[in-house]
């Protein structure tokens, strides 16, 4: 029986050759729907990724792939992040709701960190992997400088900046939002820098294509 992290190697040997990414957008939620216009075939992803819906844009080369309600465990729970990151990938956002749990209104603009207390991870049982270190650095899970750049952005949209009925104040924030820390222990574990967005089910004008220039202008990940 092969180690997880031949099965890993293995499972990237089947879909990679062909693939080519600069940004993807994991959307946890559901809230990017319509976004790319080419399917992305996903017949070769190991479970639960296999009958997911992942669209590509071909111009920006942007995968918009919508995560399934369950995760799974193991180094399959995080598998698009791998895959893309092997594809040339330079950034992952990724788009989720606020907890129930938050005692304070989180808005869009102040998802600047991440608490993780679920002890879930894709990197347990791994094993030695050629991608990145077991123990990757987690105490500043998504990149500042992007998160940094995507607020400046959204905060000069009109529309959004003009509305501050979910402004909390001054960030950073760190939350408790379960199923990032999973795309997250992926993304530290090979080097790829993270951004992180917490949208209300209704808020779905963002400035989609600015956002997306953001990140794939983002210099190159450096290895781990």
């Amino acid at each position: 029986m092969l180690a997880n992290a031949d099965q890993l190697e293995q499972a990237l040997a089947i879909c990679l050759p062909g693939a080519t990414c600069n940004v993807l957008v994991l959307d946890l939620a559901q809230l990017a729907e319509g976004q790319g216009s080419e399917p992305l075939d996903t017949s070769g992803w190991p479970e639960p990724w296999r009958d997911t819906s992942a669209h590509e844009d071909p111009l920006t080369r942007t995968w918009w792939v919508q995560a399934p309600k369950d995760l799974g465990r193991g180094w399959p729970s995080a598998f698009p992040v791998w895959l893309c990151q092997a594809a040339g990938a330079r950034a992952l956002l990724i788009l989720a709701q606020p907890s129930d749990q938050e005692s304070a209104p989180l808005s869009r603009l102040h998802l600047t960190d991440v608490v993780d207390l679920t002890q879930q991870s894709p990197l347990i049982g791994l094993g030695p992997s050629p991608r990145g270190t077991l123990f990757p650095d987690r105490t500043r899970m998504l990149d500042p400088d992007l998160t940094g750049e995507l607020q400046a952005l959204i905060k000069s949209t009109p529309a959004i900046a003009a509305d501050t009925s979910t402004d909390p104040g001054d960030g950073p924030w760190q939350v408790l939002l379960p199923r990032i820390s999973t795309p997250l222990a992926a993304a530290a574990h090979v080097g790829l820098p993270a951004v992180a967005l917490a949208l209300a089910p209704e808020d779905k004008s963002l400035p989609w294509d600015a956002v997306i220039r953001t990140l794939a202008a983002a210099p190159a990940p450096q290895a781990p």
